[in-house]
């Protein structure tokens, strides 16, 4: 046990903590009032926390977290645990939908008497009216946007009862809306020759060719550097990704540990890179630029604006006249067609980075071909051979 200032901190399993600290005394009984808040991370973190919440008792701001409200654990929550748990981008995705959707319909309920019967309610609203804007109203989400916002409000409700905030999760005791199907819409061989001969004279052509012969993200795609790919070899190693967090560029590690991965390159690709480089050559010694880094940037040398050349993209692709996809379209066409093409599922995944095979197939089910025929016409076969002799 280590005393930190009327604070201590105790181990109770790995990566798990038990802070005590003093809120006072009873003013009856004079007894001190201890208080309990289980801590997940590291011994270094767990004093931190520790340091903070007395420093709130000394303030007069410290909340008792069994007498919180949803809005009160929510900010919580996402200080302690998603600010330093999940990437940037995941991050502000969850204060988006605790701070637009959650919180105006459910943080003035005591934590302690939500149910599920509340939770139910303001998902069913949620699909019928949408948030709150102000004091109006919104229009209705969707099935899906309801689905993200039920799964940040479980993700909260469970971090409260691992710190036993809460006894049980109510947001696990009903079932969340589920969303219809999407389809996958991707261009047939014939619309990918056609979008890359329209594109051969614009600003989209190469980093269309790389995408649709890839199949990398767009993150992917846009924190791509020279030192990345090896011509002489013809491979592609993704080993970062471009986002846009908060209107600020940053580039971070690959989505999982499968996404950083080596890609063979088409011959089609090396040559499209080749030309792409010596222009950018070109063009950097003109304005007086040094060597680039990375493979796609603006005319200024800073990285690519990756929302600004989908939306290009887009328009492009309306003027085509092709199957209408999106820029990640081009993703799901480069996988669609290894499948069709019969390439081993492994092969594929490991090209598309997927966490597991499982994950293409499920995704890209309806483009794994029907190999019944060839099945049976194997077993047709050795079974022949094996009857004649």
């Amino acid at each position: 046990m280590r005393d930190q200032g009327q604070g201590h901190i105790r181990q109770r399993g790995k990566q798990s903590w038990r802070l005590k600290f003093d809120i006072g005394r009873d003013p009856v009984s004079g007894k001190r009032l201890s208080r309990y808040v289980t801590f997940r991370g590291t011994k270094r973190e767990a004093q931190a926390e520790l340091t903070r919440l007395l420093n709130r008792r000394n303030e007069g701001t410290y909340i008792d977290p069994t007498k919180m409200t949803v809005a009160e654990y929510l900010e919580h929550w996402l200080n302690v645990d998603i600010d330093r748990r999940v990437a940037a981008k995941t991050a502000t995705r969850h204060r988006q939908i605790v701070r637009n959707n959650i919180i105006p319909r459910l943080g003035h309920v005591p934590m302690r008497k939500l149910t599920a019967v509340h939770i139910e309610a303001f998902e069913a609203e949620l699909q019928r009216e949408g948030y709150l804007k102000g004091r109006k109203r919104g229009s209705g989400l969707t099935a899906q946007t309801v689905l993200h916002v039920h799964r940040t409000l479980s993700q909260a409700l469970a971090h409260a009862v691992k710190t036993e905030v809460l006894f049980k999760n109510p947001a696990l005791q009903m079932k969340p809306p589920r969303p219809p199907g999407r389809e996958i819409k991707i261009l047939t061989k014939a619309e990918i020759v056609t979008l890359l001969r329209a594109a051969r004279s614009t600003p989209l052509y190469v980093p269309v060719l790389v995408a649709v012969t890839t199949g990398v993200r767009r993150g992917e795609l846009f924190g791509l550097r020279w030192s990345d790919i090896d011509l002489a070899k013809v491979r592609l190693t993704v080993n970062q990704s471009l986002e846009r967090v908060n209107k600020k560029t940053v580039f971070k590690p690959p989505k999982t540990k499968t996404s950083r991965r080596v890609i063979t390159l088409a011959a089609q690709t090396v040559e499209g890179l080749k030309q792409h480089r010596t222009a950018q050559a070109a063009e950097r010694l003109r304005l007086g630029l040094g060597r680039p880094d990375l493979v796609f940037t603006r005319a200024d040398g800073k990285p690519s604006g990756a929302d600004s050349i989908t939306k290009s993209f887009g328009r492009f692709i309306a003027e085509t006249r092709v199957t209408p996809i999106t820029f990640h379209g081009l993703r799901h066409t480069h996988i669609s067609h290894l499948l069709m093409d019969k390439v081993h599922p492994k092969v594929v995944s490991e090209r598309a980075g997927h966490a597991n095979v499982s994950v293409t197939l499920t995704i890209y089910a309806a483009y794994v071909p029907n190999l019944q025929d060839e099945a049976a016409a194997g077993v047709d076969a050795w079974l022949r051979d094996g009857l004649r002799e």
